[in-house]
């Protein structure tokens, strides 16, 4: 049985008139830290955890990272018009990230931002990069909170 494309979960969630959030879980997660283009620290883990859901702003969709380094967070994006793979900034993200952006195509999601601390040179860049998705299921109030 072929693996469902992600980008097809993607686009038929935001091209549909539910408002309820979707839970995505993945096979695969690889987490990238980088500082001054050197590579810090590569995770992997055996499953990876979104929550997608549109906002009460038209056109404006949100991810929930539910897998993270250090803190929980979410972050909005315009809504993808065109056929294909897409990709955005992350607008609103939490202090300290900043300059973050999205791709997703029919075999990955992947996610990147930087964590600026106090000293420049501590300055982060962490992408996330999802595969393989397992479950999409509605999500029920309480775990979208």
């Amino acid at each position: 049985m072929p693996t469902p494309s992600i980008l097809s979960a993607f686009d038929r969630f935001l091209h549909q008139n539910s408002q309820a959030p979707l839970h995505l879980s993945f096979a695969n997660l690889e987490i990238q830290n980088h500082q001054n283009g050197q590579l810090l620290q590569r995770v992997h883990r055996p499953q990876g955890h979104v929550i997608l859901q549109k906002t009460t702003q038209e056109g404006v969709a949100q991810i929930t990272v539910l897998d993270y380094m250090v803190f929980p967070f979410a972050f909005q994006f315009a809504m993808p018009g065109a056929q294909g793979p897409h990709e955005g900034q992350m607008l609103q993200l939490p202090r300290p990230l900043h300059q973050g952006s999205w791709y997703v195509d029919h075999d990955k999601l992947q996610l990147s931002f930087f964590i600026d601390p106090p000293d420049p040179f501590l300055r982060l860049q962490v992408t996330h990069v999802y595969q393989g998705i397992l479950v999409r299921n509605r999500c029920c109030a309480p775990c979208c909170g």
